[in-house]
């Protein structure tokens, strides 16, 4: 974990101890060389560290174009001279050292150069990396505001700036870059794009430390290895850290003081391993997309909280020991950051500010998203709450919040309660399925009705549609009976009402025919059962056996259909008076309208927050 940018002060004063630079020798006795002078020195200097400070690296055209490169910016076209890579075997230490470094007017970095040994610069402006091969350490930092110190430099040349860019490079052992004071604000860069880092030696990893400056740009990296990687900033108007990926390195990425903050983009991050993440508030500007690290980040502030209060067996060397951290982070994120009150905090207020965003910029996925991540923590929480002291109020929110999730993702997947209902619905139907019920009385001896009356027609010698006719005969005899009074009673009716009521006979009588005549033409084998032969008597077999599979599925289909409408009904409606069935299903039927109020207030209550938004 990282303290409020206090680390900056070890670096300070290890660099401190050899060399002292007050901000007038900034600005006096520089002298001015040619890029190609200061790589003859560093060549013919016999320490293994070369030290050089107050000095301006200037470009000539002449003598230095190995340093000038083709093309502009960001293209893919961009072109090197074909010279070999340099190499540079000393350690560098510089201070108060100047480069004219630029991309765009004329441009010109140091370029395909690999140094054997760290190179540490204090107090350096326009300085560009590309293409370098780092074996050792790259640090960069500047403890004083470069503003004023960058325009007496340059006297209105305006070719220098307090920015620092690193491309296409690859740091074997980690980079530190620390730009800029909360004393001045500088229109400087830090940049470091394309580029390729080890694990750092060091505890604290590799970072970069933005304060009251212009810009930071980490796009396209890759960091390899385990380790650690913090991107701080604070006071710094332009943020984008897009396109890198972090392995397994854990990631620490803290953005402060975004009051002046004009554009922000954390976006195409790849993170293996867990993120500190710590935001202040935020604009609609920013761009952060959440599937990036959803499953990664924890609050920077709330496991700060959380490490502090460890014992110190846990806590290793300190806040930068790695092992100590995976530990406890691992920790933290499995029970710490729900069993901690301040920790739990923070985790709330970091997931707020997200939501917040998410709702400024209408992106309604990403609201759902974290809100669904913020309910799940409270239900851990309440979880927590319960089992430290039980009571029905935390049991019940704790439940609740299950149920919700369950349900309908706290409200946000309205069609999620509808396939949870229809189930409920489905499952009490199955219950009824077994017990009779009022509305099934009708076909309650059906089966048992059927069987009889195929028993009949194997022991007669009767077609089966003249045992129909004669089950029928009384319902026959009253559509005859209506018949025969509207016929003699024709001269008596108004005509419309005769010629209305014979459709009506015929569509009574349309069933009843239509079943006889299917009957006698599938009735093929007339006459008793026992006076049949065996191959006769098989066919006779296959054909009853038919019907009576219909016929019990027709009837297995209406007590089905009665089971769900009662089922429906039940969940539908609280209390809709006689409950068409008896003993322990009545009582599930009211338990069951009780579940249907309930599932379905929380359905409208979801669907019509989903339209609102």
């Amino acid at each position: 974990m990282i303290v409020r940018f206090s680390f900056r002060l070890f670096l300070t004063f290890t660099l401190l101890s050899c060399f002292v630079i007050s901000l007038s020798s900034q600005t006096e006795g520089l002298k001015t060389y040619t890029h190609a002078e200061f790589l003859a020195m560093i060549n013919e200097s016999a320490d293994s560290v070369f030290r050089f400070e107050n000095a301006i690296i200037r470009y000539d055209p002449v003598t230095d174009s190995r340093f000038a490169f083709n093309s502009e910016p960001g293209s893919p076209n961009r072109t090197f001279p074909t010279t070999d890579t340099l190499l540079i075997n000393k350690q560098i230490l510089l201070s108060n050292v100047h480069f004219d470094h630029s991309e765009r007017r004329q441009p010109r970095a140091l370029h395909h150069i690999r140094f054997n040994k760290d190179v540490m610069m204090f107090n350096t402006s326009s300085v560009m990396f590309i293409g370098c091969d780092f074996k050792g350490r790259l640090t960069i930092m500047s403890t004083e505001s470069m503003a004023s110190a960058i325009s007496q430099l340059d006297r209105g040349s305006r070719m220098l700036s307090a920015s620092v860019s690193v491309q296409q490079s690859h740091m074997r052992k980690g980079i530190s870059i620390d730009m800029g004071t909360t004393e001045e604000k500088t229109r400087s860069q830090i940049r470091l794009e394309g580029s390729s880092v080890w694990p750092a030696t060091t505890g604290r990893g590799s970072r970069l430390n933005s304060i009251a400056v212009s810009s930071l740009i980490a796009r396209d990296n890759q960091f390899l290895g385990n380790g650690r990687v913090s991107i701080l900033t604070e006071q710094t108007d332009d943020i984008n850290i897009s396109g890198n990926d972090f392995g397994q390195k854990v990631t620490e990425i803290r953005i402060l003081g975004t009051e002046d903050l004009n554009h922000s983009i954390l976006e195409d991050n790849k993170f293996g391993n867990h993120l500190l993440l710590d935001l202040d508030q935020l604009t609609t500007s920013s761009t952060y997309e959440w599937s990036q690290w959803s499953q990664w980040f924890v609050s920077s502030q709330g496991f700060n909280e959380y490490f502090l209060n460890l014992p110190d067996s846990l806590r290793g060397n300190g806040p930068f020991d790695q092992q100590a951290n995976l530990a406890a982070l691992s920790t933290y994120k499995a029970e710490g950051l729900v069993q901690n009150a301040k920790s739990y905090k923070q985790e709330v207020k970091l997931r707020g500010k997200l939501l917040d965003l998410y709702k400024a910029q209408h992106d309604l996925e990403d609201v759902n998203t974290v809100y669904i991540e913020l309910k799940d923590l409270e239900t851990e929480r309440l979880a927590y709450l319960y089992s430290q002291k039980p009571s029905f109020t935390t049991f019940f929110k704790w439940k609740v919040n299950q149920f919700l999730k369950a349900f309908s993702d706290y409200g946000t997947e309205p069609s999620k309660a509808i396939v949870f209902s229809v189930n409920v619905v489905f499952l009490f139907a199955f219950i009824y399925l077994f017990f009779p019920n009022s509305w099934d009385e009708q076909g309650k001896h059906r089966i048992l009705n059927r069987f009889n009356f195929y028993q009949k027609y194997l022991r007669s010698a009767s077609g089966a549609h003249e045992f129909y006719l004669e089950d029928r005969q009384r319902e026959l005899s009253d559509y005859e009976a209506f018949k025969k009074n509207i016929e003699e009673g024709e001269l008596e009716l108004p005509r419309f009402f005769v010629r209305w009521s014979k459709p009506v006979y015929y569509i009574a009588m349309f069933g009843t025919k239509a079943s006889t005549k299917f009957l006698k033409q599938t009735d093929f084998l007339s006459g008793k059962w026992n006076d049949l032969s065996p191959s006769q008597k098989r066919w006779k077999n296959l054909q009853i056996g038919a019907f009576l599979a219909i016929g019990v599925f027709f009837d297995l289909m209406i007590r089905v259909l009665n089971a769900l409408m009662l089922s429906i009904n039940a969940f539908t409606t609280l209390g809709f008076g006689e409950i068409p069935i008896k003993g322990l299903p009545r009582y599930l039927a009211i338990i069951q309208g009780f579940i249907g109020w309930f599932m379905l207030t929380i359905f409208s209550v979801s669907l019509i927050s989903q339209l609102l938004n």
